[in-house]
Formats: structure tokens, C-alpha cells, sequence
């Protein structure tokens, strides 16, 4: 049994991923076929696969494989880019006369050829796919859109060619450009789903430090190490592999990757985790994971996994597009021979038939939603909010439950001096001595007691000594400080409030004072989730912090639901739960135990900070709070609402006029031309609508 994964180009809904995945199970050899829509990523499982067999049954399906070396580059992203390009620059000429004092006259074969680069040249691609998928006896939009084009363009050569003075060739070549946006807008978003897979990877080293069998270290690329071999990471580096610690004492900062706000002390036995970074000393560790094998190429999976999961809706609007375009087909077709039975001319039959298929052009269909969200685009980033994918934004509109991770969400994710004691010395003497003695230091603890006392002059520190896992020691003014825990400092502590951490300044064995250091709430955090309660969302919060932090901080912020210690696939379990129960679910984190929540999610919210993160959520809060979230929500109902109007617009357009032009009752004002600027007039209702979205909430 062997496993090829591979890309696939020209999949573009649901139904192109239900063909593909038949496709590729009717290949000699194959046992099991899983296709994502949303990094165009095949995954074939079987005996003698060859990449040649399963092109070649791709291709007769309309669909190009694409080998793994290729990679994953934007070419389809530049391609509709070009495409996009070429189809406005040949459709304006041919609009502009419509607008009021444009004196542009173009002769009619001039505007023919105008017309027919735009829709048989940036449009071909819909000719392609439609064609192919004839030939299958199979329609969706594609073919209403290259059967309406062609028509189009047909009856503007013949309109020209019988001397009309407007014959209506922008119609068809409008057409295409507008729905060439929303092609452009579909490729870039899944050229994002796969950056974000890349993101998360990259968390990983690309090198590292193996050791031979006589200690001699050697750099070599991440990818060549094998399970079994020894690698040292040093201290302000990341751990390349999934391991065991074989020698060495450090402190390992975990937070992006558990949740836990404190580095945690690891020693000989203990496991670690590729992306983490080691602090105060180095760590010999064995490989067990590299590369697919690690917890982080898991993750990436299950991101990938969620990201190709599509929302019932959007099944729903596959549903009916491929009830739609039959229909009208049918219907343009019953148009034809009944105009032609009962006025025995074909000549006179064709208009109405032609009629029909233009206007019923998905065009505002098309534009409904990508073009609304284009528009919100400039409102959300003004409000804080960078919209990766568009089905997201129109979730979060309808979300019943609000999932909170807490490290760096609710809180602010790194540790912050609360209070200094003085025992017997000052708070004010205390608190400089500290921050003196950890002017070197990188771990975090140390940053938050600098952070504490940054009015306070400094002291230089003479002889200065680390001890991974206690604290360390100095020379200041005359006198050897020790500053570090209660086992490291060897005296007993005072009675601390329960989430603080406590590091203690000692002279000998005499306790000088304590700093007291806590993940704080975020200012902010209780009034947001007051004002989220009061729109009736239901809260949640889900931590990879110890069950007894969560539970603490839920009950201080009133939250019903709080899990501790939870992994990222018992986040991403849990939200599934939430779905499966008819619940609409928003996410909201920042590190990459977050990921595959994110992605899971039916809106998945991340704030500043990681790549990786952020890639692997498709609403991104752009300024530092929660504040943003508020805003975020109400632009989703706003964005929803125009999307709603426009759609209703658009079906609204086709349910009138479709049987109008059945019936040939739009004939006597212009039949298909009038059809054609009917339908332009959707597109600019629908645009200008969608506009509104642009001003300020």
C-alpha cells in the first residue's frame, strides 16, 4: 500500500471535489481518494500508483494534476490576476459611451474584436470547463456563463452586421470581467489556506546541531535528521524535533505551542517539542519526530482538514446551482420551440430564446457576495479586521457561541510584575536590585520584572551566574544577591495569593523581599465579554494552562465553560461538538496550540502576533485588545445583511423578468438588448449596494 498526495488545478466548488475524488477512485490501483477544496491537495491511497494514470483520468474529467515538486506557487493567483486585467481593459472601451457626456464611437467590428478577446480570451477558461464538462453530460455555472457569453457575443455580431447602431457586445464581454473578480478574490483565498500551512511549518528550525557518536557537532539540515539521533539546542534557540531530553537543564517557553504562560523546567527523560524555545541552558535530546512525524506537521494537517470543510450553506448553494442552470437551460430551450412551433419562423423563435439565456446570466449572482466583501474590506481594516475568507465574515455574523483561548486572549500572555513585597529592604530597593540582577537575562519572568522597573536607575552586576530551573546570582554594589524560587534560594516563603508566581531576592539565607508576577487580564477583557453576553452569545474558554488556572479565571469572568489543560486537537474536538449541536462557532486565540481551533471554527479570529496563527485564521484583528472583536461583529451583520439584499436582488431579477422574456414580453423594448442592459443594471444595483459598506459603522 502507498500513499501519493499531489495538487489538483481547476476545482472550484463542492461538486468539482465530489468529481475529482470519482475520478481518482476509478484509477487502476486506487483504494481511497480525499480531496481539499481549500489547498487543492490530493491524497490517493493504493498499490502501483503512478502520477501518469491518475493525470490522465483528471484530464478526461477537465482537471490538471500538478506534481509535488512543483510546489505550491501562486500561478493560478497570477493567472487570474492576468485574466482579470486583460478582461477590463478590453470591456471599458466598450462601456464608457454609456456613461453620460463619453462621445466614444467605435465602429462595430472594432468592438467585436474588443469583445471577443474579453470573452474568448480572459474568459476561455469558462469555455474550458463548460466544454469539458458537456462532454460528461454535466452543467454548473460554467456553462450558463460560457453559453450566455457565446449568445451574447453572437447576437451583438449579428445586431452589428444588421446595422444597429448599438449592438450590444459590452453586454457579454461585462459579463465576463465581472465574474473574473470573483475568480481572482476564489484564488487568492486558497492560495492563503496553503501559506498558512507553510507558516506553521516554518516554525520548525531548518537546521540543527547533530551529534556524532564522539560529541562532535555538526549542522545539518533538519529535513536529514533521522529518529535516534542526538541534536543539542542552546540557550535562545528553538528545538528543531519532537524528542527526549538525554542531558541538560533548561527552562523550555511553551506558551505558543500549550498555553501555559510560564516556561517550564525539563531535565533527562522529560519530552519536548519542535518550535519551542530553551532558556538558561542547553538541552542534548533524542529525535523521535521529524518533519511529517512531529506534533506541528499534525497540526498543519488538521488545519488543512477544517479549511477544506465547507459550511451547509454553501452545500446548499451548490444544491442549487446545479438545479438552476439545467432549468434555465431547458427553459431557453422550450422558449426556442415553442416560439418557433407557434410562429413557424426561427428567425423570430431565437430572440426570445436568447432573451432568456442573458438575462437569466448569473452575473449579480456572481457579484452578491464577493463585491460586498470587497467593500467591507476598507471598513474592517479601518476597525481592526483583516478578512482572509469571506464565508468566515458571514458566519461570524450568525455565531451563537464565543470560544476563548486564554493565554495572550483573555490575558495578556506573558508574565507581569503585580506587586513587590519588602521584607528587609524597601519595595522601591527590592524591585531595582531585581530588575539589576536580570538585566541579561531572556527568559520571560525576567523580562516582566524589567518591565516593573523601567524608572528605576540600575546597579551594574559583577560575576554574574545562571541556574536553569532556579534563578540566578551577583555581585551588586558590594554585596553577592541571589534572586530565584523558594528551592533555589533555600528559604522559606511567605503565604502568596493563589496564580501568582513568587521569585524571591535573598542575601545568604536572609529573604530581602519578593516579586510577585501574574498572566494579568487584559484591561479590557470583562467588558467585551459583558457586551458579547448582551447580544446573546454564550461563552466559553478552552486553555492548554492548568485545569485549576482556567477554572479560576472562568470564575472570575463568569464563565460557564472553562477547560484547562487542553490539547489542540481537544480544542478542535470540542468545537466540533459545539457544531454537531447546531451551534455556530467563533474561536478566538493567538498561538499555535490555536491553529487547528481556528481553522475549525465557522469563524476563526486571531489577534497580532504570530504568522503562523494568523495564516491558519481567516479573520485576522489587526490592533493589539479585544475591542476590535466587538467592531468585527458588527461589521459581519452589517456585511450579511447587504448580502442578503443583494442576493435577493439578484433571484428577485431572474424570478420577473426570466418568464417575461419567456413569454417575448420584453421584445417590443429591445428583447435581448434590453436583456443585456438589465442585467448590467443588477450588476450596478448590486455594486453600489454593496458600497454602502464603506462607510463608517
Amino acid at each position: 500500500m502507498s500513499i501519493m498526495s499531489f495538487r489538483v488545478e481547476g476545482m472550484s466548488c463542492a461538486s468539482c471535489v465530489r468529481r475529482v475524488e470519482k475520478a481518482l477512485a476509478s484509477a487502476p490501483g486506487v483504494t481511497q481518494a480525499q480531496v481539499n477544496l481549500a489547498t487543492e491537495e490530493a491524497r490517493v491511497e493504493g498499490t502501483d500508483l503512478t502520477l501518469e494514470a491518475l493525470a490522465q483520468v483528471l484530464q478526461a474529467r477537465g482537471y490538471r494534476l500538478v506534481p509535488p515538486s512543483a510546489g505550491p506557487e501562486p500561478e493560478a493567483t497570477r493567472g487570474a490576476l492576468l485574466r482579470l486585467c486583460l478582461a477590463w481593459c478590453l470591456t471599458l472601451p466598450l462601456m464608457l459611451p454609456m456613461l453620460p457626456g463619453m462621445h466614444l464611437h467605435l465602429s462595430w467590428p472594432l468592438q467585436a474584436l474588443l469583445s471577443a478577446g474579453a470573452v474568448f480570451g480572459a474568459g476561455w477558461p469558462f469555455f474550458k470547463r463548460a466544454f469539458g464538462q458537456l462532454l460528461k453530460l454535466e452543467t454548473t455555472m460554467d456553462t450558463l456563463v460560457a453559453l450566455g457569453a457565446l449568445v451574447s457575443w453572437g447576437f451583438g455580431l449579428f445586431e452589428g452586421w444588421r446595422g444597429s447602431p448599438h449592438p450590444p457586445f459590452e453586454t457579454a464581454a461585462a459579463l465576463v470581467a465581472f465574474l473574473l473578480v470573483g475568480k481572482y478574490l476564489e484564488a487568492r483565498a486558497k492560495h492563503r489556506a496553503t501559506h498558512s500551512l507553510e507558516a506553521l511549518l516554518k516554525l520548525a528550525p531548518a537546521t540543527a546541531s547533530r551529534l556524532s557518536e564522539d560529541g562532535q557537532e555538526e549542522e545539518v539540515p533538519t529535513r536529514l535528521l533521522m529518529p535516534g539521533d542526538r541534536v543539542r539546542v542552546r540557550p535562545g534557540s528553538a528545538i528543531p524535533v519532537d524528542g527526549t531530553v538525554l542531558s541538560g537543564w533548561a527552562e523550555v517557553e511553551e506558551a505558543l505551542l500549550t498555553g501555559e504562560p510560564l516556561p517550564v523546567p525539563k531535565g533527562p527523560g522529560d519530552g519536548v517539542q519542535v518550535g519551542a524555545m530553551v532558556h538558561g541552558g542547553a538541552l542534548e535530546i533524542e529525535v523521535q519526530g521529524v518533519g511529517q512525524g512531529t506534533w506541528l506537521a499534525r497540526l498543519a494537517r488538521q488545519v488543512a482538514e477544517a479549511q477544506g470543510s465547507r459550511a451547509p450553506i454553501q452545500e446548499v448553494a451548490d444544491r442549487v446551482s446545479a438545479i438552476f442552470v439545467p432549468a434555465i437551460l431547458l427553459l431557453a430551450a422550450f422558449t426556442l420551440l415553442g416560439w418557433w412551433l407557434a410562429t413557424g419562423s426561427l428567425l423570430h423563435a431565437w430572440r426570445p430564446a436568447v432573451t432568456v439565456l442573458v438575462i437569466a446570466c448569473p452575473c449579480a449572482l456572481g457579484l452578491a457576495t464577493p463585491v460586498a466583501m470587497a467593500a467591507a474590506l476598507g471598513s474592517a481594516a479601518r476597525g481592526g479586521l483583516l478578512v482572509r475568507r469571506a464565508e468566515a465574515m458571514e458566519r461570524l455574523a450568525e455565531v451563537s457561541d464565543l470560544v476563548f483561548d486564554k493565554t495572550g486572549t483573555l490575558t495578556l500572555g506573558r508574565p507581569t510584575l503585580k506587586e513587590t513585597l519588602a521584607i528587609r529592604l524597601p519595595q522601591e530597593e527590592v524591585l531595582r536590585l531585581a530588575a539589576a540582577l536580570e538585566l541579561g537575562s531572556e527568559h520571560p519572568l525576567a523580562r516582566g520584572i524589567r518591565d516593573g522597573a523601567r524608572a528605576l536607575p540600575l546597579p551594574d552586576v559583577q560575576d554574574f551566574r545562571a541556574f536553569p530551573g532556579g534563578g540566578v546570582e551577583g555581585l551588586l554594589e558590594g554585596r553577592r544577591l541571589r534572586l530565584g524560587n523558594e528551592s533555589f534560594l533555600n528559604t522559606p516563603f511567605p503565604t502568596i495569593p493563589e496564580g501568582s508566581v513568587a521569585v524571591g531576592l535573598a542575601e545568604g539565607s536572609s529573604l530581602l523581599g519578593l516579586l510577585l508576577l501574574e498572566d494579568a487580564l487584559r484591561p479590557e477583557t470583562p467588558r467585551v465579554l459583558a457586551a458579547m453576553r448582551e447580544l446573546g452569545l454564550r461563552i466559553h474558554l478552552l486553555s492548554g494552562d492548568r485545569p485549576e488556572a482556567a477554572k479560576r479565571l472562568g470564575v472570575q469572568l463568569g464563565i460557564e465553560e472553562a477547560r484547562g489543560g487542553c490539547k489542540p486537537e481537544d480544542k478542535q474536538a470540542r468545537i466540533r461538538e459545539l457544531q454537531a449541536a447546531g451551534a455556530v462557532v467563533a474561536f478566538v486565540g493567538d498561538g499555535v496550540n490555536d491553529a487547528s481551533a481556528l481553522a475549525q471554527a465557522d469563524a476563526g479570529i486571531s489577534l497580532p502576533g504570530l504568522e503562523a496563527t494568523q495564516a491558519a485564521a481567516p479573520l485576522n484583528l489587526l490592533r493589539e485588545g479585544l475591542e476590535p472583536l466587538l467592531q468585527a461583529h458588527r461589521l459581519a451583520r452589517r456585511t450579511r445583511r447587504v448580502v442578503r439584499q443583494n442576493l435577493a436582488w439578484a433571484f428577485g431579477y431572474n424570478l420577473v423578468l426570466v418568464p417575461l422574456a419567456a413569454f417575448n414580453l420584453l421584445d417590443r423594448f429591445g428583447g435581448p438588448a434590453l436583456a443585456g442592459a438589465a442585467m448590467g443594471l443588477s450588476s450596478l444595483t448590486v455594486v453600489l449596494n454593496a458600497l454602502r459598506l464603506r462607510s463608517r459603522q
